[in-house]
């Protein structure tokens, strides 16, 4: 991967102790800044914080998180500022999703995915941008979906609205955030194969019905290979680009 220069730069990854999450931690401490990493697993969150910064030199701060409450992503935000000084970066990556037909779907599901994917990263904006607004920079990155442009047969309706808010948010946020020079963009995964959606890649039937039918290119996705977009919407390179999404996702979307 090329590297960007994040020297310095203090950035905050929510859903950091697995999957893209932890992927996001190597590409930002590897590119120089330092990762404050947000989950509630907070064994595997230690484990990843000493794996960077052992490996790159950064300081990597592991706390626990719960996205699904408002006092633990505002605990995220302050702990940081006062252990790093600042953010720099503020990526909402946490996410899950609930697999129920429509007619079986609670409103309990309905609130647990848009608690966890869509007002977290409301949240975690607001927060970031307290920061941000005073000194007139910052980058904020919400990681959407593929499934946040239209559904597929997989029934998770909450999950795919949840996803298409980010877009919208994301797009509203720029506007809003600009004169701040705080720039808002998101990536739109495809099919990694993270603890989330492992389960699909071992299914031979959905991935000859759902992942292989839609991607362009002639290989599956690798995980390492979602970190060049996190590095570039967050480093100068980017800098005139905002409410974007960048679609990381084999030509998902081309079809």
């Amino acid at each position: 991967m090329v590297k960007y220069n994040l020297d310095g730069k203090v950035v905050i990854i929510t859903g950091a102790s697995a999957g893209l999450g932890e992927q996001f931690a190597h590409a930002y401490a590897d590119s120089g800044a330092h990762v404050v990493l947000g989950a509630r697993r907070e064994d595997l969150l230690k484990k990843i914080a000493d794996e960077v910064s052992d490996k790159f030199g950064v300081k990597a701060l592991p706390i626990k998180t719960d996205v699904a409450e408002e006092s633990d992503i505002v605990n995220l935000v302050d702990t940081t500022v006062k252990e790093l000084g600042t953010v720099d970066v503020m990526v909402n990556n946490a996410g899950m999703y609930i697999v129920k037909p429509l007619i079986e779907q609670t409103l309990d599901d309905w609130n647990r995915v848009m608690n966890v994917n869509l007002t977290s990263a409301f949240i975690g904006s607001r927060e970031a941008a307290k920061v941000m607004i005073p000194k007139k920079s910052g980058s904020i990155i919400n990681i959407t979906s593929t499934f946040g442009f239209g559904g597929t047969e997989f029934t998770e309706v909450s999950y795919y609205v949840s996803k298409g808010g980010m877009v919208t948010m994301t797009k509203a946020l720029a506007i809003e955030l600009g004169k701040y020079n705080i720039r808002v963009n998101a990536i739109a995964p495809g099919f990694f194969p993270t603890e989330m959606s492992k389960g699909v890649y071992e299914d031979e039937k959905l991935r000859n019905r759902v992942i292989d039918p839609r991607t362009a290119l002639p290989m599956y996705a690798e995980n390492e290979w979602i970190r060049g977009a996190a590095c570039f919407l967050a480093s100068d390179d980017a800098r005139y680009i905002t409410g974007h999404t960048l679609a990381v996702d084999g030509g998902w979307l081309a079809y």
